[in-house]
């Protein structure tokens, strides 16, 4: 009786165990299972809304909507979705969604073979269709709307896509839909083998596989159902899932089996070991939810992490409770310092200037780190005038030497201050205002702090306003040219410097200072400079003899096509190089490298001179005067400005004078607006002048004029300089 007793409860305690471990391993699969599912819905919606950008935009709408663009679809859509989203393909659907545009693998495709795929995207392209016939009629829509797109996951051909449509929209209001309805962009990336192992990655699973046009399951195995938009299974996504109940089993199992005796050890073992394998279980979770949250270098909070908290200080805010500011920092010129010393080192300062902000937040979990080297900071504050002390702090903070493994470094960092205001609705409003002061603050010379003013608004504005003018008008060839007299002691004419203008039917003139450094940042640098160049060399036809001087920008150089390009400029309009001056800034000699050297020999063979504007301003240095092919220098009229005011002025206009002669090269003044002036540069032993003492810039008709001896030089310009100015001549 006492052996069947404990046979008894030995089968007993086995089929219990055995229970439990089964029922463990399914409530454990399960919880898995739910959250793969909430993970695999969140991740089909991070994918569609890579597509945002490129839809909600003023600019979507007039290349898109307004007339047909197929290089912009091109480039904005089909090239760039392709490259940076990882989409397999685009197409953009007219009003009466109708194919306009398609890529395919990263080229453009016909038309017709968007019907491929058409079938599968119907209903996504019509729930798109139906959101927008509940918003109104397109041509009223005159801001930033929320984004109306459509995802749906479907089978086409022997591939499994997530399909998305996106209604293309304005965001600031230039543009407006002009159709009865607006395009739409259908987009489809394929579910392959990397996005299957970059999400088992992510949610960390393991044998991670994917079943086509089958629901069914494979026993032992985890499985999620993908479903197409009518709600059809069309693939099901399995994994091993953790057995800690199984894993349980096999070493309790044989300890039970061994002893009646130890039973109740065996037992106690077993509880804890099902209460360890529980914890890890959660464990688990909770570091799967601080790596979604937190930076892994510097262990901040991320841009995710701070999102969160400002959705909760602001429904709190709202509800009465404290209120805060958002200081966005960014780090000047550490992309410099990542690019020369390597990520390994601007890693290491990044640590650091998390350190340094950590301790001025006074609380970890008010200190983010949002991306590269930008970092946030959230302030408690009862009044305005409390900001700009912890602001301070911080470029205090960020301004001291950084002692690195490879030496020590010093930066400066930029701040932008935005302060939760009670018209603010939603997180984004404060992020926002941050950024656009953090903006504004490196735009004015960085190493600053700027808390954020309405007027910036504006300002963000009037600059995309102007971005879209200048664009218009350099594709309409608008912009017009001047040029500015160069003259010898005797005021002879020798040469004009090329200068473009723009006056815009928008904003009026505008001034080179603001469209010149707006071009390079929005990337017209380089239609702008073969605009200048092509007009330039175009009316120096008209003045044989006389030199052209074109100023060249630090990214034309970089171009390492631009030698190519102007040569076959020169060729085209029957230009002689040797005619034309190419003026370059120091800072292009310094920053350029080998590259520009090379670039520099190769103007030089082909005939063309070459000038330092500005010289002097810069990084002048023999050094480079020796190792580049210069044949003239320009002093800057920050000195001609001084002669007369300054000893050291008159100092080093001569010495540079002296030095150009020594090297054999051309010595030419420029701003040159007094008699006196031209006297002093004259003593100095300079030859050749500029400045408005012998003219102002004037249209190409008036260098005619000059040219054919019409006109004096020097005359007509100021009547209270041009006597003196033909006496000291």
């Amino acid at each position: 009786m006492v052996a069947a007793a404990g046979f008894v409860a030995i089968a007993l305690l086995t089929l219990t165990l055995q229970w439990m471990a089964a029922d463990f391993d399914e409530a454990a699969t399960q919880h898995e299972q739910k959250v793969v599912e909430n993970g695999l819905s969140s991740h089909i919606d991070e994918i569609s809304r890579q597509v945002a950008p490129q839809v909600a935009w003023d600019d979507a709408v007039t290349h898109l909507d307004n007339r047909l663009d197929l290089g912009w679809a091109r480039d904005n859509i089909g090239a760039y979705l392709h490259v940076t989203g990882g989409f397999q393909f685009a197409w953009v659907l007219n009003a009466e969604d109708r194919p306009a545009y398609g890529m395919n693998g990263g080229r453009d495709v016909l038309l017709s073979d968007y019907y491929r795929i058409g079938g599968a995207a119907i209903r996504i392209v019509e729930d798109v269709r139906t959101a927008e016939a509940k918003r109104g009629e397109p041509g009223t829509w005159t801001g930033p709307r929320p984004l109306i797109v459509a995802n749906a996951t479907e089978t086409i051909g022997s591939d499994l896509y997530i399909l998305s449509a996106s209604l293309v929209q304005p965001d600031f209001g230039t543009a407006r839909i002009k159709g009865r309805r607006a395009p739409i962009v259908v987009t489809g990336r394929r579910v392959d083998e990397n996005f299957i192992q970059t999400f088992s990655d992510r949610y960390m699973l393991k044998d991670t596989h994917l079943h086509l046009q089958t629901a069914s399951f494979e026993a032992a195995r985890a499985h999620v159902v993908i479903a197409n938009s009518a709600g059809q299974p069309v693939a099901t996504l399995d994994w091993t899932p953790p057995q800690p109940g199984a894993r349980l089993l096999r070493k309790a199992l044989p300890i039970t089996l061994a002893l009646l005796a130890i039973m109740l050890a065996a037992a106690l073992l077993a509880y804890r070991r099902a209460h360890a394998a529980s914890r890890a279980v959660l464990a688990s979770e909770q570091r799967a939810v601080h790596i979604a949250c937190h930076d892994g270098l510097t262990g901040l909070g991320n841009r995710h992490a701070l999102e969160e908290r400002l959705i909760l200080i602001v429904d709190a805010y709202r509800a009465g409770g404290p209120r805060y500011a958002l200081h966005c920092v960014d780090l000047d010129n550490f992309k410099e310092i990542n690019d020369i010393s390597g990520p390994s080192v601007g890693d290491e300062l990044l640590r650091i200037a998390a350190r340094r902000l950590r301790r001025l937040a006074g609380d970890k979990d008010l200190c983010f780190r949002l991306d590269g080297d930008e970092f946030a900071v959230l302030q408690q504050i009862t009044d305005d005038s409390e900001v700009r002390p912890l602001a301070a702090r911080m470029l205090e903070a960020l301004s001291k030497r950084f002692a690195l493994t490879i030496g020590r470094f010093q930066l400066t960092a930029s701040v932008g201050v935005g302060l939760l205001e009670p018209g603010d609705e939603v997180a984004g409003d404060v992020l926002r205002k941050a950024g656009l002061a953090l903006v504004s603050a490196k735009r004015e010379g960085r190493a600053r702090a700027l808390v954020y003013d309405p007027v910036m608004d504006a300002c963000v504005r009037r600059r995309r306003g102007l971005q879209d003018a200048l664009r218009r008008d350099l594709q309409a060839d608008a912009l017009t040219m001047v040029y500015q007299p160069q003259v010898d002691r005797d005021l002879n004419l020798i040469g004009v410097e090329a200068l473009v203008r723009w006056t815009s039917d928008e904003f009026g003139p505008v001034s080179p200072a603001v469209f010149v450094p707006l071009a390079e940042e929005s990337g017209m640098i380089e239609a702008l400079g073969a605009f200048t160049l092509k007009r330039a060399f175009e009316d120096s036809l008209r003045w044989p003899g006389l030199k052209m001087a074109v100023n060249v920008s630090a990214l034309q150089l970089r171009d390492p096509n631009f030698t190519d390009r102007l040569v076959a400029l020169a060729r085209a309009t029957g230009v002689k190089p040797s005619g034309v001056e190419l003026e370059l800034t120091e800072g292009i000699l310094i920053d350029g490298g080998d590259g520009s050297a090379r670039r520099l020999e190769a103007l030089k063979d082909a005939g063309f001179c070459l000038a330092i504007d500005d010289f002097g301003t810069g990084y002048s240095s023999l050094s480079y005067l020796s190792r580049f092919p210069i044949g003239k220098i320009k002093i800057d009229r920050s000195f001609v400005v001084d002669m007369g005011h300054s000893p050291s002025a008159d100092v080093l206009v001569s010495t540079i004078v002296q030095l150009g002669r020594s090297l054999k090269m051309r010595v030419i003044a420029e701003g040159v607006e007094t008699p006196e002036q031209w006297l002093r540069l004259a003593a100095a032993g300079c030859n050749e002048f500029q400045g408005y003492l012998a003219s102002r810039p004037v249209p190409a008709a008036d260098i005619d004029r000059l040219y054919a001896g019409e006109r004096v030089v020097g005359a007509g310009v100021d009547s209270r300089y041009a006597p003196a100015w033909r006496k000291a001549a």
